[in-house]
């Protein structure tokens, strides 16, 4: 594989969440995963990188050439906007456990007043908030996992920052892009967990839309960074480099 690959984490996550799968793939690879506005040391930016637009435009201004992009959720939807909004930078597309956003308005209405409510939880009470955040249906993980996840985020996350980004960049605030996956210019899949029902259906209508490939993974849910990096990267691996030699 000759190009860049860009690897996007989720919301409360930081570019070190890759690690593990950065771990398992080809070490030719030129690798970057950054830290994205309002996580990790990506934090005290202009109002303006804490927007899909803002924080696209800061990606495609660090890329030379360009370059794969795997998105993991908030990251997905990062790399989908990048995708859609310059596509020019963009030469592969992994989305992981990721959305193309909410169809209509109303939708993205109640979304956007769920995320403020979310984001004064989270300021009043970050630690309760990242234990219940964890505990939600949609993670399932394993209780070992889940307080190793919730520790790292009590230590490493600015709920001020955290908050800024679910107001700019959470699913209320991101346009649909439903109607672009039939015209990506990038050959794109959608890697989702089989214990994920909703992501697994969202993937299953994104390869209905337009062409988009959809990658199941056994016995994991939403959080398979977390839980199945090696998974992951042996996607990618296959994917993005064939047999991994370049």
């Amino acid at each position: 594989m000759s190009s860049p690959l860009l690897l996007l984490h989720g919301f409360l996550g930081r570019g070190a969440d890759w690690d593990v799968v950065r771990a398992h793939l080809p070490p030719h690879w030129a690798v970057d995963a950054p830290d994205l506005p309002g996580h990790g040391t990506a934090v005290g930016l202009g109002e303006d990188a804490y927007s899909m637009d803002g924080a696209a435009a800061r990606l495609r201004a660090r890329l030379g050439e360009p370059a794969d992009v795997v998105g993991y959720s908030m990251g997905g939807r990062l790399a989908l906007h990048l995708a859609v909004t310059h596509p020019e930078a963009v030469r592969r597309l992994v989305l992981v456990s990721a959305s193309p956003g909410l169809r209509t308005e109303a939708e993205r209405e109640a979304r956007r007043a769920l995320d403020a409510a979310r984001a004064a939880d989270l300021a009043a009470d970050p630690a309760g908030f990242l234990d219940r955040w964890y505990r939600m249906p949609l993670f399932d993980l394993p209780d070992s996992l889940r307080q190793r996840l919730t520790a790292d985020r009590i230590a490493h996350v600015d709920p001020a920052e955290a908050g800024r980004s679910l107001a700019g960049m959470g699913t209320g605030a991101q346009p649909s892009h439903w109607d672009a996956l039939h015209s990506l210019a990038a050959p794109t899949w959608a890697v989702v967990g089989e214990r994920d029902a909703k992501f697994v259906g969202l993937a299953r209508a994104m390869a209905e839309a337009g062409a988009v490939r959809e990658v199941v993974l056994p016995d994991v849910a939403h959080g398979l960074l977390a839980e199945r990096p090696e998974a992951l990267a042996a996607v990618l691996r296959q994917g993005l480099g064939g047999d991994g030699s370049g």
